[in-house]
């Protein structure tokens, strides 16, 4: 057991590490704020899980659908699980870089395995936890807290999530085997992603747009009966969750039993099967692996493709922009959502957005709109900015070499072309989606010609303005040591400046552009906006000189 609580303890901070912001060269005495920080953010991230899910305790007493609590707690729990199980099982439990080194302790496999697989259930309890507990606290202080439905709320937050968890643990690894033996999986990986997120986000405005256009009492009526429909569905599809509510309403002990021997069988059949079968899954991952066609003929037509060197590498860029999801998924879905959105207010119009009250804290009449349709063209462009500011991939491109830093260091190339390979590939992609956004709205009558270039200039100047000052600051102090792209993708000081410098610009210049349109005319919002993203490209291009001018790449 010793050995196993060792092993736990190390996966354990293992995963902590990973969420925490870790810097480059991170010394002992800054665990302390380090894992202060994550304290921090999963405290953000619990208030909110208890406002929003509090809040659907609520509302399900609110419409006498007390007893589907217990079942929404279930159901949140385990998606909590899947996602994080999916995010962590890669890399935790197999895909291991040092597996070799793993495997030759003097331990049991049985060991390792369990103690794996425990970082992956505990953590899995504690996100679940998150989101259930906020449920059950309402059912306990809004329906009934009697000491049984306190014992069925605790073995909901402990076991509701063990069953889907170790369903994800199998699930991950099949995809993790497709993914080693397929070409493209990172590109079809992130594809159905980038979509995914992108038809939540239509969605949820959609249902914010119908919400508000068919009022108040048609929409509670239809959030009853979907929310009905999704209890009554979730019990018929997921009976653990149809046991633990019928426990927790009518006090039987039997559905109880059932729900608490089926998470325990369960967890204990996957540690089982992994622990008999690890070796061979990892064989498996590890032997299709790195597969291509390196053939000498291949590699003869390649290397015969004439091309620039700075062509070569922005096609380098995009492979390794492509090739890391969590580099993809930061850095594309502002694209993505540019266009989206152009999309979207194009089919329903800008004006009947506005007006249909989709916006927290707007509500104008026709009158009004048509008074000051002026000042809302000219924060139109505003929205694009913020979006063209949330894909700043050139910010960490520099650090993103890892231990190939050197075949750049080594290029015969100026730092020019090197540092502009970079800052093209995330250019050029931001320009051609605000080109395109531009278009669509000016196509269908949404802005005018100067509303479509306003889109354009503003959005790509204060883009590019902010991305030249993540470019220089990676550039000058790139992590190269990082164990995971995270650290450098998510966490990384320049990517956060960029982003932080990109919000504030975003909303300073959207409010100085209000006040000029209000008080001066919109010809004056309209001539802030074009002169902003004029200057912008103007000081991104001498922060790009200066950088060049004053770095030495890479080591």
């Amino acid at each position: 057991m010793r050995a196993f609580f060792l092993l736990l303890g190390v996966q354990v901070r293992s995963l902590l590490h990973a969420l925490s912001p870790a810097g480059r060269d991170a010394a002992h005495k800054r665990t302390a704020s380090r894992v202060a920080l994550l304290v921090l953010a999963f405290a953000v991230l619990a208030l909110l899980a208890v406002a929003y899910m509090g809040l659907l305790g609520i509302m399900l007493v609110s419409m006498g659908l007390a007893n589907a609590i217990p079942a929404f707690a279930v159901l949140a729990s385990s998606l909590a699980g899947v996602v994080f199980t999916f995010m962590k099982a890669n890399g935790t439990l197999f895909g291991l870089a040092d597996f070799d080194l793993v495997m030759a302790l003097p331990i049991p496999r049985r060991t390792v395995v369990a103690s794996r697989l425990a970082a992956l259930f505990g953590s899995a309890i504690v996100t679940g936890a998150a989101f259930a507990l906020p449920l059950w606290a309402v059912y306990l202080v809004l329906v009934t807290a009697s000491p049984w439905t306190i014992l069925c709320a605790a073995a909901g937050l402990v076991l509701a999530p063990a069953i889907p968890t170790s369903i994800a643990i199998f699930l991950a690894f099949c995809l993790s085997a497709a993914s080693s033996r397929f070409r493209h999986a990172n590109l079809a990986y992130i594809v159905i992603s980038l979509v995914a997120f992108a038809a939540l986000f239509v969605g949820m405005y959609a249902f914010s747009f119908a919400a508000n256009a068919n009022g108040h009492e048609q929409t509670m009526s239809q959030v009853e009966g979907a929310l009905s429909t999704a209890s009554n569905a979730l019990s018929a599809g997921w009976p653990p969750a149809a046991w633990l509510s019928r426990a927790t309403a009518t006090g039987d002990a039997v559905p109880f039993a059932l729900f608490v021997l089926s998470a325990l069988a369960v967890t204990a059949l996957t540690v089982e099967i992994v622990q008999r079968c690890y070796l061979a899954i990892n064989g498996a991952l590890s032997a299709g692996a790195g597969r291509g066609d390196l053939s000498a003929e291949h590699l003869r037509s390649q290397s015969g493709r004439s091309s620039t060197p700075l062509r070569a590498l922005v096609v380098k860029e995009y492979r390794t922009l492509l090739g890391v999801p969590s580099y993809a998924f930061n850095c594309l879905f502002g694209y993505l959502l540019m266009i989206v959105m152009a999309v979207a207010l194009s089919v329903v119009g800008v004006r009947e957005f506005v007006l249909s009250g989709a916006i927290d804290g707007v509500d104008l009449t026709p009158e009004t709109y048509d008074a000051v349709s002026g000042i809302v063209t000219n924060l139109l462009p505003w929205a694009f900015v913020f979006c063209a500011v949330m894909s700043p991939s050139a910010a960490c491109s520099v650090s993103m070499e890892g231990r190939s830093a050197w075949l750049m260091a080594t290029a015969p190339l100026p730092v020019h072309t090197v540092l502009g390979a970079k800052l093209a590939a995330n250019a050029l992609p931001v320009a051609g989606s605000l080109a395109v956004s531009a278009l669509v709205l000016l196509a269908t009558g949404q802005v005018d010609a100067l509303g479509a270039a306003s889109v354009l200039v503003t959005g790509f100047g204060t883009f590019y303005a902010t991305v030249n000052i993540g470019l220089g600051l990676d550039a000058r102090r790139p992590n190269y040591s990082w164990t995971s792209p995270a650290e450098v993708v998510k966490r990384g000081f320049p990517i956060t400046l960029v982003i932080i410098v990109g919000l504030v610009l975003t909303v300073l210049g959207g409010l100085i552009g209000f006040g000029l349109s209000a008080a001066a005319g919109t010809a004056a919002g309209l001539v802030w906006n074009l002169a902003l993203g004029a200057v912008g490209v103007l000081a991104g291009q001498l922060i790009f000189r200066r950088t060049c001018a004053t770095v030495r790449l890479m080591l």
